[in-house]
């Protein structure tokens, strides 16, 4: 009887992504308030068919620089083989004991999604630098500002002015209330470089 040909790892790890699940959100970002794959969902998509294909995954911390944590992936053969997938490197921002192991298991997932071919899903679980977006403001509902109206009195403006301002009021859109009141929906200001005197002007809030 022919002995069965042993699969090289990396016919084995085809195999095995063949049979890799999905990574799914079970896990919520509570800074975010949406779904992720945690760690322990990432693990559960891959490590069943990793095993039937006689695969083992190692995932181990590397001494790094201080305030940065690394990890190595790899697959175990059972032949003894390994395949090795690169280190990953990510920053610690709180430094002590709680910060760093939500460091290395955030470094870990990611790691493990890149290794193993699994779509990261749009996840904002960034529990290990706890560096959550400031909340956007909400945009302030502009006040709506209350109709001005401006009524002129012209009664008091001198004789050669009074042609020039009744001109101006009314190419402005101000309209006639009498032979010399008038009423406009907005200030006139360039109104006053046609007077030397003052004029009574009243607003009103409607």
């Amino acid at each position: 009887m022919k002995k069965e040909e042993t699969k090289t790892i990396h016919q084995a790890f085809v195999d095995a992504q063949k049979g890799f699940g999905k990574a799914l959100k079970t896990s919520t970002n509570p800074h975010f308030r949406s779904k992720y794959a945690d760690l322990g969902a990432c693990i559960e998509a891959v490590i069943d068919s990793l095993h039937e294909q006689g695969l083992a995954l190692i995932q181990m911390p590397k001494p790094s620089e201080d305030g940065f944590v690394t990890i190595v992936t790899e697959l175990l053969y059972t032949t003894g083989e390994r395949l090795y997938f690169g280190e990953l490197t990510i920053p610690v921002t709180k430094r002590d004991a709680q910060g760093y192991g939500s460091a290395l298991t955030y470094c870990r997932r990611y790691s493990l999604m890149s290794a193993m071919g699994i779509a990261p899903e749009d996840d904002d679980g960034n529990v290990a630098s706890q560096q959550s977006t400031p909340a956007t403001k909400p945009k302030p509902t502009p006040t709506k500002q209350k109709a001005v109206t401006t009524y002129y009195n012209l009664s008091e403006v001198p004789e050669d002015k009074l042609k020039g301002c009744e001109t101006y009021l009314l190419t402005s859109g101000a309209k006639r209330l009498s032979e010399t009141h008038f009423k406009s929906a907005i200030r006139l200001d360039k109104l006053q470089q046609f007077i030397d005197t003052d004029y009574k002007e009243e607003v009103a809030n409607d």
